[in-house]
Protein backbone atom coordinates (compact mmCIF):
# COMPACT_ATOMS: atom_id res chain seq x y z
CA UNK A 1 0.00 0.00 0.00
CA UNK A 2 1.30 3.52 -0.82
CA UNK A 3 2.76 5.48 2.32
CA UNK A 4 -0.41 7.95 0.93
CA UNK A 5 -2.76 5.93 1.79
CA UNK A 6 -1.33 4.65 5.36
CA UNK A 7 -3.44 5.51 8.16
CA UNK A 8 -6.98 5.83 6.46
CA UNK A 9 -8.80 2.77 7.18
CA UNK A 10 -11.34 1.82 4.06
CA UNK A 11 -15.09 1.22 4.71
CA UNK A 12 -15.37 -1.59 2.07
CA UNK A 13 -18.62 -2.33 2.62
CA UNK A 14 -19.74 1.58 2.21
CA UNK A 15 -18.03 2.02 -1.10
CA UNK A 16 -20.30 -1.56 -2.65
CA UNK A 17 -23.67 0.43 -1.56
CA UNK A 18 -22.03 4.06 -3.00
CA UNK A 19 -21.46 1.73 -6.48
CA UNK A 20 -24.34 -0.04 -6.29
CA UNK A 21 -26.16 3.47 -5.37
CA UNK A 22 -25.17 4.37 -8.58
CA UNK A 23 -25.67 1.52 -10.76
CA UNK A 24 -21.85 0.92 -11.71
CA UNK A 25 -20.55 -2.45 -11.69
CA UNK A 26 -17.15 -2.91 -10.35
CA UNK A 27 -15.65 -3.22 -13.85
CA UNK A 28 -17.38 0.22 -14.56
CA UNK A 29 -16.70 1.69 -11.31
CA UNK A 30 -12.58 0.96 -12.28
CA UNK A 31 -13.02 1.86 -15.84
CA UNK A 32 -9.54 4.36 -16.57
CA UNK A 33 -8.61 4.19 -12.76
CA UNK A 34 -7.55 0.65 -11.56
CA UNK A 35 -8.64 -2.43 -12.44
CA UNK A 36 -11.64 -4.51 -11.53
CA UNK A 37 -9.44 -6.55 -9.11
CA UNK A 38 -8.62 -3.30 -7.03
CA UNK A 39 -12.52 -2.26 -6.59
CA UNK A 40 -13.13 -5.92 -5.14
CA UNK A 41 -9.45 -5.67 -2.67
CA UNK A 42 -11.41 -2.54 -1.21
CA UNK A 43 -14.65 -3.69 -0.90
CA UNK A 44 -13.64 -6.95 0.56
CA UNK A 45 -10.80 -6.30 2.04
CA UNK A 46 -10.63 -2.80 3.11
CA UNK A 47 -7.49 -1.71 1.44
CA UNK A 48 -6.87 0.66 -1.43
CA UNK A 49 -3.34 0.99 -3.75
CA UNK A 50 -3.47 4.73 -3.01
CA UNK A 51 -4.87 7.82 -2.30
CA UNK A 52 -4.93 8.95 -5.96
CA UNK A 53 -6.76 5.92 -6.96
CA UNK A 54 -9.05 6.68 -4.21
CA UNK A 55 -9.77 10.26 -4.55
CA UNK A 56 -10.58 9.49 -8.36
CA UNK A 57 -13.04 6.63 -7.39
CA UNK A 58 -15.33 8.69 -4.64
CA UNK A 59 -14.81 11.40 -7.07
CA UNK A 60 -16.80 9.30 -9.71
CA UNK A 61 -19.22 8.18 -7.28
CA UNK A 62 -19.91 11.20 -6.13
CA UNK A 63 -19.28 11.35 -2.66
CA UNK A 64 -16.90 12.22 -0.13
CA UNK A 65 -13.67 10.95 1.39
CA UNK A 66 -15.35 11.09 4.97
CA UNK A 67 -18.66 8.92 3.24
CA UNK A 68 -15.89 5.72 2.66
CA UNK A 69 -12.83 6.26 5.53
CA UNK A 70 -12.85 5.97 8.86
CA UNK A 71 -10.82 9.73 9.44
CA UNK A 72 -7.88 9.69 11.97
CA UNK A 73 -8.80 6.07 13.65
CA UNK A 74 -6.07 5.49 15.17
CA UNK A 75 -5.99 8.82 16.77
CA UNK A 76 -9.73 8.87 17.91
CA UNK A 77 -9.19 5.45 19.45
CA UNK A 78 -6.27 6.32 21.48
CA UNK A 79 -8.04 9.40 22.37
CA UNK A 80 -10.94 7.59 23.76
CA UNK A 81 -8.90 4.68 25.19
CA UNK A 82 -7.04 7.63 27.55
CA UNK A 83 -10.96 8.92 28.19
CA UNK A 84 -11.55 5.40 29.16
CA UNK A 85 -8.91 4.95 31.63
CA UNK A 86 -8.80 8.48 32.73
CA UNK A 87 -12.99 7.86 33.91
CA UNK A 88 -11.53 4.49 35.83
CA UNK A 89 -9.23 6.45 37.88
CA UNK A 90 -11.62 8.98 38.37
CA UNK A 91 -9.99 12.09 36.55
CA UNK A 92 -13.04 13.20 35.47
CA UNK A 93 -11.31 16.85 34.58
CA UNK A 94 -8.32 15.69 32.70
CA UNK A 95 -11.46 13.12 30.75
CA UNK A 96 -12.96 16.33 30.11
CA UNK A 97 -10.57 18.30 28.68
CA UNK A 98 -10.19 15.43 26.10
CA UNK A 99 -13.16 14.98 25.19
CA UNK A 100 -14.29 18.49 24.57
CA UNK A 101 -12.61 18.62 21.01
CA UNK A 102 -13.80 15.50 19.65
CA UNK A 103 -17.17 15.66 18.02
CA UNK A 104 -19.65 12.79 17.94
CA UNK A 105 -20.40 13.48 14.34
CA UNK A 106 -17.44 12.72 13.32
CA UNK A 107 -17.78 9.04 15.31
CA UNK A 108 -18.46 6.52 12.87
CA UNK A 109 -17.97 3.14 14.40
CA UNK A 110 -21.27 2.83 16.94
CA UNK A 111 -18.48 1.19 19.70
CA UNK A 112 -17.50 4.91 19.68
CA UNK A 113 -20.19 6.46 19.42
CA UNK A 114 -21.19 4.65 22.85
CA UNK A 115 -18.02 4.82 24.96
CA UNK A 116 -18.22 8.89 23.81
CA UNK A 117 -21.49 9.54 25.57
CA UNK A 118 -20.60 6.87 28.48
CA UNK A 119 -17.76 9.36 29.11
CA UNK A 120 -19.95 12.41 28.73
CA UNK A 121 -22.22 10.90 31.25
CA UNK A 122 -19.50 10.38 33.84
CA UNK A 123 -18.35 13.50 33.43
CA UNK A 124 -21.40 15.51 33.78
CA UNK A 125 -22.10 12.86 37.06
CA UNK A 126 -19.17 13.45 38.74
CA UNK A 127 -17.28 16.88 37.83
CA UNK A 128 -20.33 18.97 37.01
CA UNK A 129 -22.38 17.20 39.69
CA UNK A 130 -25.80 17.30 36.57
CA UNK A 131 -27.08 14.05 37.24
CA UNK A 132 -29.90 14.78 34.69
CA UNK A 133 -27.29 15.35 32.03
CA UNK A 134 -25.63 12.38 33.14
CA UNK A 135 -28.84 10.46 32.63
CA UNK A 136 -29.25 12.08 29.08
CA UNK A 137 -25.99 10.82 27.82
CA UNK A 138 -26.59 7.17 29.70
CA UNK A 139 -29.58 6.79 27.59
CA UNK A 140 -27.63 8.30 24.47
CA UNK A 141 -25.18 4.97 25.17
CA UNK A 142 -28.02 2.50 25.53
CA UNK A 143 -30.09 3.79 22.55
CA UNK A 144 -29.56 2.97 19.74
CA UNK A 145 -25.70 1.40 20.37
CA UNK A 146 -26.33 -1.02 22.98
CA UNK A 147 -28.17 -3.85 21.52
CA UNK A 148 -27.43 -6.86 23.67
CA UNK A 149 -27.64 -7.09 27.64
CA UNK A 150 -23.93 -8.78 27.41
CA UNK A 151 -22.07 -5.13 26.55
CA UNK A 152 -19.98 -4.02 29.47
CA UNK A 153 -20.79 -0.45 28.17
CA UNK A 154 -24.20 -1.46 28.60
CA UNK A 155 -23.63 -2.34 31.80
CA UNK A 156 -21.73 0.35 32.75
CA UNK A 157 -24.09 3.07 31.66
CA UNK A 158 -27.56 1.27 33.25
CA UNK A 159 -25.14 1.41 36.49
CA UNK A 160 -24.41 4.96 36.02
CA UNK A 161 -28.24 5.67 35.58
CA UNK A 162 -28.27 4.04 39.02
CA UNK A 163 -25.64 6.53 40.22
CA UNK A 164 -27.43 9.45 38.41
CA UNK A 165 -30.75 8.78 40.59
CA UNK A 166 -28.79 8.06 43.71
CA UNK A 167 -27.32 11.49 43.56
CA UNK A 168 -30.87 13.20 42.92
CA UNK A 169 -32.10 10.91 46.50
CA UNK A 170 -34.29 9.01 44.26
CA UNK A 171 -33.60 5.75 45.82
CA UNK A 172 -35.93 3.98 44.60
CA UNK A 173 -35.41 4.11 40.73
CA UNK A 174 -31.96 4.49 41.61
CA UNK A 175 -32.28 0.57 42.89
CA UNK A 176 -33.84 -0.45 40.12
CA UNK A 177 -31.09 0.29 37.75
CA UNK A 178 -28.57 -1.24 40.69
CA UNK A 179 -30.50 -4.27 39.95
CA UNK A 180 -30.86 -4.64 36.25
CA UNK A 181 -27.16 -3.90 35.96
CA UNK A 182 -26.58 -6.78 38.25
CA UNK A 183 -29.11 -9.24 36.31
CA UNK A 184 -26.60 -7.77 33.30
CA UNK A 185 -23.16 -8.72 34.93
CA UNK A 186 -24.39 -12.32 35.55
CA UNK A 187 -24.62 -13.20 31.83
CA UNK A 188 -21.15 -12.02 30.95
CA UNK A 189 -18.07 -14.08 31.08
CA UNK A 190 -15.65 -11.50 32.70
CA UNK A 191 -13.12 -13.48 32.91
CA UNK A 192 -10.94 -12.08 30.67
CA UNK A 193 -8.31 -9.58 32.65
CA UNK A 194 -8.43 -7.41 30.48
CA UNK A 195 -12.50 -6.12 31.81
CA UNK A 196 -11.26 -6.51 35.04
CA UNK A 197 -11.45 -2.83 36.07
CA UNK A 198 -14.78 -2.40 34.52
CA UNK A 199 -16.17 -5.99 36.80
CA UNK A 200 -14.12 -4.03 40.17
CA UNK A 201 -16.14 -0.78 38.95
CA UNK A 202 -19.31 -2.25 39.07
CA UNK A 203 -18.70 -3.81 42.52
CA UNK A 204 -17.98 -0.40 43.86
CA UNK A 205 -20.53 1.54 42.63
CA UNK A 206 -22.87 -1.13 43.87
CA UNK A 207 -21.33 -0.81 47.36
CA UNK A 208 -21.73 2.89 46.86
CA UNK A 209 -25.31 3.14 46.45
CA UNK A 210 -26.37 0.67 48.41
CA UNK A 211 -24.43 2.83 51.31
CA UNK A 212 -26.65 5.80 50.58
CA UNK A 213 -29.52 3.56 50.36
CA UNK A 214 -28.63 2.59 54.24
CA UNK A 215 -28.40 -1.24 52.94
CA UNK A 216 -25.25 -2.18 55.02
CA UNK A 217 -25.41 -6.33 54.69
CA UNK A 218 -25.76 -5.33 50.75
CA UNK A 219 -22.70 -2.82 50.99
CA UNK A 220 -20.45 -5.50 53.04
CA UNK A 221 -21.84 -8.38 50.59
CA UNK A 222 -20.91 -6.58 46.90
CA UNK A 223 -17.90 -5.00 48.42
CA UNK A 224 -16.50 -8.28 49.56
CA UNK A 225 -17.23 -9.72 46.23
CA UNK A 226 -15.10 -7.26 44.34
CA UNK A 227 -12.63 -7.48 46.83
CA UNK A 228 -12.01 -11.25 46.52
CA UNK A 229 -12.05 -10.83 42.66
CA UNK A 230 -9.29 -7.89 42.60
CA UNK A 231 -7.32 -10.39 45.27
CA UNK A 232 -7.84 -13.01 43.36
CA UNK A 233 -6.24 -11.36 40.05
CA UNK A 234 -3.63 -9.39 42.16
CA UNK A 235 -5.03 -6.24 41.60
CA UNK A 236 -4.45 -2.77 43.18
CA UNK A 237 -7.43 -1.07 41.26
CA UNK A 238 -9.94 0.51 44.18
CA UNK A 239 -8.90 -2.32 46.29
CA UNK A 240 -8.61 0.60 48.84
CA UNK A 241 -12.01 1.98 47.92
CA UNK A 242 -13.91 -1.31 48.09
CA UNK A 243 -12.18 -1.65 51.87
CA UNK A 244 -12.96 2.18 52.44
CA UNK A 245 -16.62 1.35 51.57
CA UNK A 246 -16.73 -1.85 53.81
CA UNK A 247 -15.40 -0.22 56.63
CA UNK A 248 -18.12 2.51 56.64
CA UNK A 249 -20.86 0.18 56.45
CA UNK A 250 -19.11 -2.11 59.52
CA UNK A 251 -18.65 0.63 61.29
CA UNK A 252 -22.50 2.35 60.42
CA UNK A 253 -23.84 -1.26 61.49
CA UNK A 254 -21.99 -0.96 64.71
CA UNK A 255 -19.53 -3.86 63.81
CA UNK A 256 -16.29 -4.17 65.69
CA UNK A 257 -14.48 -5.49 62.35
CA UNK A 258 -14.78 -1.75 61.15
CA UNK A 259 -11.34 -0.96 62.60
CA UNK A 260 -9.29 -3.65 61.08
CA UNK A 261 -10.84 -2.96 57.51
CA UNK A 262 -9.87 1.08 57.95
CA UNK A 263 -6.44 0.15 58.90
CA UNK A 264 -6.43 -2.03 55.59
CA UNK A 265 -8.18 1.00 53.35
CA UNK A 266 -6.05 3.74 54.25
CA UNK A 267 -2.60 1.35 53.99
CA UNK A 268 -3.90 0.77 50.33
CA UNK A 269 -4.80 3.93 49.86
CA UNK A 270 -0.98 4.95 51.26
CA UNK A 271 -0.02 2.79 48.50
CA UNK A 272 -1.58 3.70 45.52
CA UNK A 273 -0.61 7.52 46.33
CA UNK A 274 -4.48 8.22 46.94
CA UNK A 275 -4.40 11.40 49.14
CA UNK A 276 -7.86 12.33 49.47
CA UNK A 277 -9.07 8.60 50.65
CA UNK A 278 -6.47 8.71 52.93
CA UNK A 279 -7.21 12.14 54.36
CA UNK A 280 -10.37 10.93 54.45
CA UNK A 281 -9.85 7.42 55.99
CA UNK A 282 -7.68 9.00 58.44
CA UNK A 283 -10.52 12.09 59.28
CA UNK A 284 -12.81 8.96 60.02
CA UNK A 285 -10.58 6.89 62.09
CA UNK A 286 -10.23 9.96 64.14
CA UNK A 287 -6.30 9.85 63.64
CA UNK A 288 -3.86 13.02 64.27
CA UNK A 289 -3.17 14.95 61.62
CA UNK A 290 0.28 14.95 61.56
CA UNK A 291 0.00 10.95 60.47
CA UNK A 292 -2.46 11.76 57.59
CA UNK A 293 0.29 12.47 55.57
CA UNK A 294 0.62 10.20 52.56
CA UNK A 295 3.57 7.70 51.03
Amino acid sequence: MSREAVGLRIMGDKMRYYRRLKGLSQVELAQGICTQATISLIEKRNKVPSMNILMRLIDRLGIELTDVVVENRNSTQKTLNQIDELIRLGQYEQANQLIEPISDKKLNQDDDQKRYYYALGMIELFLHQAPDEAIYYFGRTLTPYVTSDQDLFGIMATLGLGLAYAEKKEFNRAKVYIDQSLQMLTRVPLADTKYLTVELSIYWNISRIYFELRDFNAVRQFSEQGIRIAVQHKSLYLLDELYAIQARALHAAGSADANERYEIALALARVNHASKLAQSLVSEMGFNAPNSETA
